[in-house]
């Protein structure tokens, strides 16, 4: 075989070599699962975010708590299901349902326990200066 053959022949060989293994990246290359959807998540996030906005985080830790790790393991299941490449099964969605709305529950309550501990601290604050006004008369009539 002349030498200008081989050369064309061992090139013919490499480039379909490179096909060949180019073909094979190919095939094993992983297809990222798209974002779930979390709007479903939407209205126990707000209302955790109105409860924070009114300091429950130092009123109604518990509640703040409770929503927040609800919130976290709806958002779990919403990203197992992204990352297996389906939609949420009936039990998925059902779960992620009553996560949310639990969530939602827990957040309301630790808004109002903030508010009733507002509510309470004024009473006490006017309850003292009523208290002082008392005072201050009871001495003024002597």
């Amino acid at each position: 075989m002349p030498a200008s053959m081989s050369n064309s022949l061992i090139r013919i060989l490499f480039a379909g070599l490179v096909i060949l293994a180019s073909a094979g990246c190919a095939s094993n290359a992983v297809v990222t699962p798209s974002a779930p959807d979390q709007s479903v998540l939407a209205p126990a996030e707000q209302a955790l975010a109105k409860a924070r906005a009114a300091d429950a985080d130092t009123f109604a830790p518990r509640a703040v708590d409770a929503s927040r790790r609800r919130i976290s393991t709806a958002r779990d299941i919403l990203y197992s299901a992204a990352r297996a490449n389906r939609e949420l099964n009936d039990t998925e969605r059902a779960r992620v349902e009553a996560l949310v709305a639990a969530a939602e529950l827990d957040a309301r309550s630790a808004l109002t326990q903030t508010q009733a501990k507002a509510v309470q601290t004024k009473l006490a604050e006017l309850q003292g200066q009523l208290d002082g006004s008392a005072a201050n008369a009871t001495e003024g009539a002597r």
